[in-house]
């Protein structure tokens, strides 16, 4: 038993690609809480963050802890902490990304399978509570840095934002201190490796291992689509990558989500996008868990479009199933178009403003662009069935 206990805890100690540098600190308590919604929580900080700011700011929590606390909390379990069909074992995806969220790494094999057995029978609380109080989380974020911020660190024991002695993000992985870290040096998989060798030398160096650093010319880093296998990464096979499916970083998964629609397409993942052309009798399947899809269709402005949306969806596990037209009462603040029928079938061209579809309407395009396709309303992940959209452009 002391065998297996200790490589599983070995298992965490894993230095992850995007470990925290110690970086100049920040006494911005807003800006650290607002990092650990985007990254823990995947939104913005709301009225609810004032509490954690405070706190942090007086001295009563450490960051790790308010990690901890928002990483237990309702919200969080309730949006990311279910078990899901299609799951190896129970948990597994969750575990996952709690991962992502609290480690800011995606899992190996051996800790995944540890901690969903924990998870099974203790409760991802437990889990949780196993990963800020880690070795691997200690050594990489500390008391006060920000998982997957990119190094925000609040300021703390009278520490000033101008001190400026930090470590290198690969320090305990260049075990020969040559000043690169070599494949047999990396303690992750290749996949990571390659992401950060930009220049494809075969090391990492230089901007490839400063904290912060960019690829000369590139918006997303080193980042090769050639990497990610669409097949494999979509475990629900229904066609897209949702981010609780990502397993690599969050800041590598939007380079990649060109159209903003917070999934990714085969032909994001594979390089394969390109302008679309209009043609007679496309028809497009929109999720109804989706916000915004691309269609793959270009159009002109002035260019007529007909839609013709067949199918229903549920916006609300226990909501009854509406077609495209929305439903026949109610509006929902936050939506793309709060004063029109909840889950309705809207449309955009490029960036214009939003226009209500329905089942069965002709548009004249305002602006050329690519069109787009989305659901009416502010909550997608409760969300089931799907319209089949017939587009004609002429």
């Amino acid at each position: 038993m002391w065998r297996v206990v200790t490589s599983t805890c070995l298992a965490l100690t894993f230095v992850s690609s995007v470990a925290s540098a110690q970086q100049p600190c920040t006494t911005d308590a807003n800006r650290v809480v607002s990092e650990v919604y985007r990254h823990t929580l995947e939104r913005g900080a709301d009225a609810g963050a004032q509490t954690w700011q405070r706190q942090i700011a007086n001295g009563q929590l450490t960051v790790r802890e308010v990690v901890r606390r928002v990483a237990k909390s309702n919200e969080y379990m309730q949006r990311f902490g279910r078990t899901e069909a299609g799951e190896a074992q129970p948990y597994e995806r969750a575990v996952a990304r709690l991962y992502r969220h609290v480690l800011a790494r995606q899992p190996d094999g051996n800790g995944l399978e540890h901690w969903t057995r924990i998870a099974q029978q203790r409760g991802l609380a437990a889990v949780v509570d196993g990963f800020v109080d880690s070795e691997e989380y200690i050594r990489n974020f500390g008391d006060h840095a920000v998982p997957g911020s990119g190094g925000v660190r609040f300021c703390a024991n009278n520490e000033t934002s101008s001190d400026s002695s930090w470590a290198p993000r690969f320090r305990g992985m260049d075990r020969n201190n040559d000043g690169v870290i070599t494949r047999s040096e990396w303690n992750g998989n290749n996949i990571a490796f390659n992401n950060q060798d930009w220049n494809n030398d075969g090391v990492l160096s230089g901007e490839e291992v400063r904290q912060g650093g960019r690829q000369a010319g590139a918006a997303g880093g080193g980042l090769r689509r050639s990497d990610y296998n669409f097949d494999q990464l979509d475990t629900n096979n229904n066609n897209r990558i949702e981010r609780r499916e990502w397993q690599a970083r969050l800041d590598q998964f939007r380079d990649l989500d060109t159209n903003n629609d917070n999934f990714l397409s085969r032909a994001e993942i594979e390089g394969t996008s390109s302008p679309g052309v209009g043609t007679a009798g496309s028809r497009i399947v929109v999720g109804g868990d989706r916000n915004w899809i691309d269609t793959g269709i270009s159009v002109q402005a002035g260019e007529t479009v007909t839609f013709t949306a067949d199918g229903t969806i549920r916006f609300a596990r226990d909501g009854g199933a509406v077609s495209a037209a929305g439903a026949g009462s109610g509006r929902t603040d936050g939506a793309p178009m709060p004063n029109a029928p909840v889950g309705g079938l809207i449309a955009r061209f490029g960036n214009s403003a939003p226009v209500f579809v329905g089942e069965n309407r002709t548009i004249r395009a305002p602006r050329a662009g690519r069109l787009y396709l989305g659901v009416n309303d502010n909550y997608f992940e409760d969300n089931t069935g799907q319209f089949t959209v017939t587009v004609d452009v002429r």
